[in-house]
C-alpha cells in the first residue's frame, strides 16, 4: 500500500502535443506582458509620468514607515474582508480556493518544466484531492457573490460598471469547469486509476458519467485536445486581465495596504499660502490629487463598505464615500479617454457643497475600507475648495470662524470669562520658567459650557489626588482651530495653529493632556505639521487609566452605574484608544453594557467634521440615531469621553429614542465618585 501511495502521481501533459505546449508558452509571455502593461499604466496614472521615471515616482508614496503588518494581513489573510461575515463566507471560498489553485498549478510547473519532480507520492495525493475542493469552494463562493451583486441587489454595491463582475465571475467559472472536465476525460483515458477515486473525487465521478456515453477514443481524444486549449488560453486571458480589469485589485490592494499609515486619513498637510503663483487652494481639479489620492481611486473595488457605515449616510444625507472615490475616479478616466490630461471637479458638478458638509470625518469609512482608502483627505480637500476657492462655507460656520478670530472660541463668549470654571478650584495656572509634566489644555468646551466645566473640575480633582504635576494656561489660552479646519478654512486655521503653537512653546512642559478628542487629534498630530508644533499628547482618559495601574489613584469605593459607553471617533478610530475609558469604568466597579456598535464599529454622535457648528438641512438626526442605540439597552446612563459627545446627547435624549431620562457622564466624573 505505501508503495502505491509514494508512486502515485499523473503525467502532466497527456495526450497533449509538443506544439500546443509552445502555443501556452508564447501565450504566458504575451499575457504576462499584457498584465505588466496594464499595471504600468495604473503607474503612470498615479505618478503622471512616463517611462522609468513613473516607476521611480512611485517613491514618493511611501511613508516613513511602511505598514507590513497591514500588507501581510491582506496579502495573506485577505485583510479587513473578514469584518463582514457574509462577504467572508464567498470571499474567503474564492480566495482560498483559489490560492489552493495557484499552488497546484505552480507544482504541476514545477515538476514539468524543471529537475524537481515534486509533483508525485504524498504531495500529488494532498494537492489533487486539496484542488478537487477548491474548485467546488470557488464555485460556491462564485454563487454567493452572484446572488448577492445580482439577485439580492443591496443599494450599497451600485457601481459604474454594475456588470463588471460578470466577467470575473465567467472567468473563473470557465477556469474550474473545464479543469474538471479536463481531469475526468483524463481519469477515464488512462484507465480509471483506483487511486484517483480518493484523491480526485470530482474528476473520478466525472469520469464514471464519461464511461457511459458512447464516443470513440479519437473523439475524447480531440475534445481532451480542445478543452485543453480552451483551458490554457482562458488562464492565460486571466493573467492578462489581471491588469487591466478588477482583477488587478490582486496587486493593488496590498500596496495600498503597504503605503497607508494606520488612522492618517484625517491627518491633513498644512498648505502653501506663500505660493503667489497659486491660483486656487484645495483639491478642484485631476491634477491636484496627491499620489495616494489616484490611488485610492484605482484601489477602490466598491464593495459599498463604506457607504454601508457611514453614519451620514445612515442618516440619509446626501453623503456616500464611495461614490466621493468612483465619482472623482470616472472624471479621470472620462478625461483620459479624451485625450485631455485635467478636469474640473467643480465645472463638471462630481461634488456639492452640502454633500461634502455632511461628513462627519468620523473615518468610519476608512476603517472598513478593505482597499486602505482614505476617502476623508479627499473629502477635506474638496471642502478646502470649496471654503477658500468658491468662497461657499455655511452661515453658520462663517459666525464660528469670526467668534474664534474676534473672542478665541466659537462660541463668542468673553476671554475673561475662560478660566470662570475654576473658581474657588485653586488650580495652577502655567508659568514660563516654571517645569511641570503636563499642560492641561482645557478647550472651548471645557471651558465655556456647563456640562463639560463639570468634567475638566472632576479631572483636576483626580489630578491632584494623584500628585500630578500639570498646569493649565487660563486666561491666555484660545481654540485649537480644530473646527475651522474641518470647516474648509485652511487660512484661518494656519493663523490660530501658528499662534497656538507660539504660545504653548513659552512654557516648559513634558506633555499636554486634552479632555476633548479632537483637540487632541488636532494639538497632537496636526500641529506637528508646522514648525516647533510636535507635542507629545495624551487624552484625559489615558492619563487617568495610568495613574490608576501606577497605583497613584486608588478607588476607595465603588459605584453602582447601570450605564453604557459610546465610544468616540477621534478618540477611537482616529487616536486607536479602546481600551482606556473602559479600564476606568471598570476600575470604578462598574459593568458595562456595550451597545453592539461599539469600539471601531461605533457610530459618530454627528459633531465631527465642523458639525457641531452648522446644521445640514438634510435627513435625520445622527445623535438619534445612536441614542437609539442606548435606548435598546434600557440603562439609565450613558458614559462618554468626548466633549462633542456630550453636548449633543445631552441635547438629543428624547422618548423617541427611549432615552428621556438618560443621564450623560464623562468617565473622569464617574471615576471622581470613587475618591472622597
Amino acid at each position: 500500500m505505501n508503495q502505491t501511495l509514494d508512486a502515485a502521481t499523473r503525467e502532466i501533459f497527456w495526450n497533449i502535443p509538443f506544439s500546443f505546449k509552445v502555443v501556452m508558452y508564447i501565450l504566458f509571455f504575451a499575457a504576462v506582458f499584457v498584465m505588466f502593461k496594464g499595471l504600468y499604466q495604473k503607474i503612470q496614472f498615479i505618478t503622471g509620468k512616463k517611462g522609468i521615471d513613473a516607476i521611480k515616482g512611485l517613491k514618493d508614496l511611501l511613508p516613513e514607515k511602511l505598514n507590513w503588518g497591514s500588507f501581510f494581513k491582506t496579502m495573506l489573510l485577505t485583510g479587513k474582508v473578514p469584518r463582514f461575515r457574509n462577504v467572508a463566507l464567498f470571499h474567503g471560498l474564492i480566495f482560498w480556493g483559489f490560492v489552493i489553485l495557484w499552488i497546484a498549478t505552480d507544482l504541476v510547473a514545477i515538476h514539468a518544466d524543471t529537475p524537481f519532480k515534486i509533483y508525485k507520492g504524498p504531495v500529488y495525493i494532498v494537492i489533487s484531492f486539496l484542488a478537487d475542493m477548491a474548485g467546488l469552494m470557488v464555485l460556491v463562493g462564485i454563487g454567493l457573490a452572484y446572488k448577492r451583486r445580482y439577485i439580492d441587489r443591496p443599494s450599497y454595491l451600485q457601481a459604474t460598471r454594475p456588470k463588471q463582475e460578470l466577467f470575473m465571475y465567467a472567468m473563473l467559472i470557465c477556469l474550474v469547469v473545464l479543469g474538471y472536465l479536463i481531469e475526468g476525460v483524463r481519469i477515464m483515458g488512462t484507465g480509471m486509476p483506483v487511486g484517483e477515486a480518493t484523491w480526485s473525487p470530482v474528476g473520478w465521478a466525472l469520469a464514471s458519467i464519461f464511461t457511459k456515453i458512447p464516443l470513440s477514443e479519437q473523439v475524447w481524444a480531440y475534445s481532451y485536445r480542445a478543452m485543453w486549449m480552451v483551458h490554457m488560453a482562458n488562464t492565460m486571458l486571466f493573467v492578462a486581465a489581471c491588469g487591466t480589469t478588477k482583477f488587478s485589485h490582486i496587486f493593488v490592494l496590498p500596496f495600498a495596504a503597504l503605503v497607508t499609515p494606520p488612522r492618517r486619513g484625517a491627518v491633513l498637510e498644512p498648505m502653501n499660502f506663500e505660493d503667489e503663483t497659486a491660483e486656487t487652494f484645495g483639491l478642484g481639479k485631476i491634477s491636484e490629487l496627491s499620489l495616494k489620492n489616484k490611488l485610492d481611486l484605482l484601489a477602490c473595488v466598491e464593495c459599498g463598505r463604506c457607504t454601508q457605515v457611514c453614519p451620514a449616510n445612515l442618516a440619509e444625507r446626501p453623503l456616500d464615500p464611495k461614490k466621493i472615490i468612483t465619482k472623482a475616479r470616472d472624471l479621470a478616466f472620462e478625461t483620459a479617454a479624451k485625450g485631455e490630461t485635467d478636469a474640473d471637479f467643480w465645472e463638471n458638478s462630481i461634488y456639492s457643497s452640502i454633500e461634502l458638509d455632511s461628513c462627519t470625518t468620523c473615518g468610519a469609512c476608512m476603517e472598513e475600507c478593505p482597499a486602505n482608502i482614505e476617502h476623508v483627505d479627499i473629502i477635506m480637500g474638496a471642502k478646502r475648495y470649496k471654503t477658500l476657492t468658491l468662497g461657499e462655507i455655511p452661515a453658520d460656520a462663517a459666525t464660528a470662524v469670526q467668534k474664534v478670530q474676534i473672542n478665541g472660541n466659537p462660541w463668542g463668549i468673553s476671554q475673561d470669562d475662560r478660566f470662570k470654571w475654576a473658581d474657588g478650584l485653586d488650580v495652577p495656572v502655567i508659568e514660563a520658567g516654571k517645569k511641570v509634566d503636563y499642560l492641561y489644555y482645557v478647550g472651548c468646551a471645557g471651558s465655556y459650557d456647563a456640562s463639560n466645566q463639570k468634567v475638566v473640575q472632576d479631572t483636576v480633582k483626580l489630578l491632584k489626588k494623584a500628585g500630578v504635576s500639570f498646569a493649565v494656561m487660563g486666561k491666555t489660552e484660545k481654540c485649537n482651530g480644530d473646527p475651522i479646519r474641518r470647516f474648509g478654512d485652511e487660512y484661518s486655521f494656519f493663523e490660530i495653529a501658528i499662534e497656538n503653537i507660539a504660545n504653548m512653546r513659552q512654557y516648559d512642559f513634558d506633555k499636554v493632556v486634552t479632555h476633548c478628542p479632537h483637540c487632541l487629534h488636532t494639538i497632537g498630530k496636526e500641529y506637528a505639521k508646522f514648525d516647533d508644533g510636535d507635542f507629545t499628547t495624551v487624552h484625559h482618559t489615558e492619563l487617568l487609566a495610568d495613574l490608576l495601574r501606577s497605583g497613584k489613584l486608588k478607588p476607595e469605593k465603588k459605584v453602582e452605574e447601570n450605564l453604557t459607553f459610546h465610544d468616540p471617533c477621534y478618540l477611537g478610530r482616529h487616536h486607536g484608544e479602546y481600551n482606556a475609558p473602559r479600564e476606568i469604568l471598570k476600575a470604578a466597579g462598574v459593568e458595562i453594557k456595550e451597545m453592539d456598535k461599539k469600539e471601531d464599529t461605533a457610530l459618530c454622535c454627528g459633531m465631527g467634521g465642523g458639525n457641531m457648528w452648522y446644521e445640514v438641512e438634510a435627513g435625520t438626526d445622527l445623535a438619534a440615531g445612536r441614542l437609539e442605540h442606548v435606548g435598546e439597552k434600557k440603562v439609565d446612563k450613558l458614559a462618554t469621553a468626548c466633549s462633542f459627545c456630550m453636548i449633543n446627547f445631552k441635547g438629543g435624549i428624547s422618548e423617541k429614542t427611549g432615552t428621556e431620562n438618560l443621564e450623560i457622564e464623562d468617565v473622569a466624573s464617574i471615576l471622581a465618585k470613587t475618591i472622597d
